[in-house]
């Protein structure tokens, strides 16, 4: 049964309202129709960040790796060689298992902007999958330590456990299982689950997603990677760039 808190009925922004029919539509799990939205707003509002990154979040969920390029070229002809552009690039890049390509891409973000989260976790996902555990490790610390997020400290977590650090990847975990309880953020996740991209990706948030299951098996759901943007407009908060 859902409760009021399951519907936004007033949204407070401008932004929140234009996309208010496209989040219904991906909450409701209708992918086509919550696309059809999100670009039919991008045709009138082509400054709408928050609504570029949401549309990129929903494909990549979605494991439409080519389009989610396609959106991010979009994104880049719009906004011309910036932070949030390029960091869209490079997370398409990343679900397209093209690591030195994105990581190339996300360190021009960067230059363009060193103070944007959502840059710095996907550069950690890009060097997790690229092996590179130590240097995604700064990454993921340097974003967290911009915006903290539920994701950084799962994708953290994973890294540590993999590397056999289980005692810090347990804090990691619980951390982020602490963060996530019943005040985690309503995001877009919720038009459809992401089993893990982040890097998420091939279920949509990933193949290329990395989260592991919580205890239990199910999964949390957190904000999107995008939320991490220091820069953009406001949003509702979640994410997958993730900003």
């Amino acid at each position: 049964m859902r409760t009021t808190a399951s519907y936004e009925l007033f949204p407070d922004a401008p932004s929140e309202r234009a996309m208010a029919r496209a989040r219904y539509l991906a909450r409701e799990g209708r992918i086509a129709d919550a696309e059809k939205a999100y670009r039919e707003v991008l045709a009138v509002h082509p400054d709408l960040k928050p609504c570029w990154a949401e549309c990129f979040e929903l494909l990549r969920r979605q494991g439409r790796r080519e389009d989610a390029l396609h959106l991010a070229e979009g994104a880049l002809a719009q906004f011309g060689d910036a932070a949030f552009p390029l960091a869209l690039k490079g997370a398409a890049l990343i679900e397209l298992d093209r690591y030195r390509e994105a990581i190339a891409v996300l360190e021009q973000a960067v230059e363009y902007d060193p103070d944007l989260a959502l840059v710095w976790h996907e550069l950690g996902y890009a060097a997790f999958r690229l092996g590179d555990k130590n240097r995604a490790l700064l990454a993921l610390d340097r974003a967290f330590a911009l915006e903290p997020h539920t994701e950084t400290l799962r994708l953290r977590g994973r890294i540590l456990r993999d590397a056999g650090r289980y005692q810090a990847a347990e804090v990691a975990y619980e951390g982020a299982a602490q963060a996530a309880e019943p005040a985690a953020t309503p995001s877009m996740h919720r038009g459809g689950r992401r089993t893990s991209r982040l890097p998420s990706a091939g279920s949509p948030r990933r193949a290329a997603s990395c989260w592991p299951p919580r205890r239990g098996g199910t999964s949390r759901t957190t904000r999107p990677w995008y939320r991490r943007s220091s820069t953009s407009q406001a949003i509702p908060a979640g994410g997958s760039a993730r900003s």
